[in-house]
């Protein structure tokens, strides 16, 4: 009697060992959901925040995991911003190849003829 109540025990014990599992797997598998929808979402708020403050684009950084994301966005904390204090200008006409000095308020072609032939 005591070997068919031990059997009967043992059945009963796989069956909520069986049951346990399912649950476990259940709760596994919306967890992972879950884990997923909220990294998502940090993913989202991070592309948000750094994506008007660099070049990068919407789908390089969304290749990065979150951590990359975190690291991109403190080194952008980081960088300072260019003030007023910082801007340069070139030299005067460094970018016009035939009409060399003049602005762009001074396009004539009489002006460009003075300055040719005060500079010769």
């Amino acid at each position: 009697m005591i070997l068919d109540q031990a059997l009967a025990e043992n059945e009963s014990l796989k069956i909520k060992l069986d049951a346990a599992l399912k649950i476990n797997d259940a709760l596994t598998g919306q967890l992972k959901t879950a884990n997923d929808v909220l990294e998502a979402q940090e993913k989202a708020r991070q592309i948000r925040e750094i994506l008007p403050r660099s070049t990068f684009t919407h789908e390089f950084l969304s290749a990065k995991t979150p951590e990359e994301l975190t690291e991109i966005r403190a080194t952008l904390d980081q960088a300072k911003l260019p003030s007023y204090k910082n801007i340069h200008f070139g030299l005067i006409g460094a970018d016009e190849k035939q009409d060399e000095g003049l602005t762009v308020g001074d396009l004539s072609v009489v002006t460009a003829a003075k300055r040719k032939e005060g500079r010769s």
